[in-house]
């Protein structure tokens, strides 16, 4: 990796506005990279479904098959074969990953939040997955913080924003894209 690798990493639960902060970066010069893709073109070549918990067991196997890093390796990879300088990771979802970005590159961690309910709501109205009840919700979500995981290789995405270099609130999606303007005049 050359010194003058820049990575933006992005943790935060589902729903939070993740991938709309890659969507930002994106248009700032950045290569985006979503972690969960790796996931979804095993999972079609599987001719499963592209669910969330389907997300979460194959990632979950992953890890502990080939290291909690694992998912960050292969975007370490992408990045190294492609050469490219300027790169945001969307879904850091385990504390392995961070390590290995950290490892690899300038690398910055930014935790999306956002409240319970604020995030149902935008769930509810995503058509890219299943339909989400509330209860449903809840189960996805509390495994996804690790709240519900046991081990080391699982989902830890509150362990992970616990870590967070910078944290940006995007309950009000009003002042969001200046509020990532920020974040990235500060770095």
């Amino acid at each position: 990796m050359k010194n003058d690798q820049r990575i933006i990493g992005i943790t935060g639960p589902f729903g939070s506005g993740k991938s709309t902060a890659a969507s930002f970066f994106e248009t700032k010069g950045f290569k985006k990279i979503t972690l969960s893709s790796f996931l979804e073109e095993q999972l079609k070549l599987d001719n499963k479904e592209i669910s969330r918990k389907n997300l979460q067991d194959l990632g979950n196997l992953w890890r502990n098959e080939k290291g909690s890093g694992f998912l960050a390796k292969k975007a370490l990879e992408f990045v190294r074969n492609n050469n490219i300088d300027k790169t945001v990771i969307d879904g850091i979802r385990n504390l392995g990953e961070i390590e290995e970005f950290r490892k690899a590159s300038k690398f910055t961690l930014l935790g999306i939040v956002a409240d319970r309910d604020v995030r149902f709501e935008r769930v509810k109205q995503m058509q890219n997955r299943e339909s989400l009840t509330r209860e449903l919700f809840n189960e996805l979500d509390y495994r996804d913080l690790g709240i519900t995981e046991d081990k080391e290789t699982g989902l830890q995405v509150a362990k992970c924003l616990a870590i967070s270099d910078y944290f940006i609130n995007s309950n009000d999606e009003n002042g969001y894209r200046e509020r990532l303007e920020e974040f990235l005049r500060k770095l």
